[in-house]
């Protein structure tokens, strides 16, 4: 295994924490269905969004055509951005990291949260560069979303570590010739990427 130069971070549940949970019981109590994520993407044809391939309105739309009352457009979008949370410990990791080695973000997400998620966390702090699904057309695991990082940053692969919190998605990576690892908690993650290239933590 060569040392690490580049470390490129998922975004959801590795350096912001997120919960449908408000967010679907504020659709049921509004007459939906929604059993759970799986469901709700289905429903609503996340992937699609997270692909780039519905606008903002179609999306919202869609949503809305799951409710019996349906809501207000701006409440809506306001509660589907109202899922997050950050995780600190691993935020101040990541801008600590910066100053020693080249750091990359590239999240499965749509247009929506993206905006949101940069306004409200400035994640360009922790990165040096940041890349969503939306605006690659491609989502992980599909290689050609690796694929599309490493030209948009000009990564040298076998120096470059992915670090995700679904397994999928480093087997997309470590498919593609990156090393990477899946992340569980922030202390045992911290610990992984500071053996790899050498940060003192």
């Amino acid at each position: 295994m060569q040392t690490v130069k580049t470390v490129v971070f998922d975004v959801g549940r590795v350096l912001i924490d997120f919960s449908y949970e408000k967010f679907f019981s504020l659709l049921n109590d509004r007459g939906g269905n929604i059993s759970g994520e799986e469901d709700f993407s289905e429903k609503v044809d996340l992937s699609a969004y997270e692909h780039g391939l519905l606008s903002n309105e179609d999306f919202l739309r869609r949503v809305n055509s799951q409710l019996k009352n349906p809501l207000p457009v701006h409440e809506l979008k306001a509660a589907w951005n109202d899922l997050f949370r950050p995780i600190d410990e691993m935020l101040d990791f990541s801008r600590r990291l910066k100053a020693e080695c080249e750091v990359y973000l590239f999240s499965n997400t749509s247009d929506l949260h993206w905006a949101h998620l940069q306004k409200t966390f400035n994640l360009s702090l922790f990165c040096h560069g940041l890349v969503a699904s939306f605006q690659l057309g491609w989502m992980k695991p599909e290689k050609e979303s690796f694929a599309a990082v490493e030209q948009r940053f000009d990564l040298q692969v076998e120096n470059t570590l992915f670090v995700d919190d679904k397994a999928e998605n480093v087997e997309g990576a470590l498919s593609c010739g990156w090393q990477a690892f899946q992340h569980r908690r922030p202390a045992d993650t911290i610990r992984q990427i500071c053996q790899l290239t050498g940060h003192d933590g």
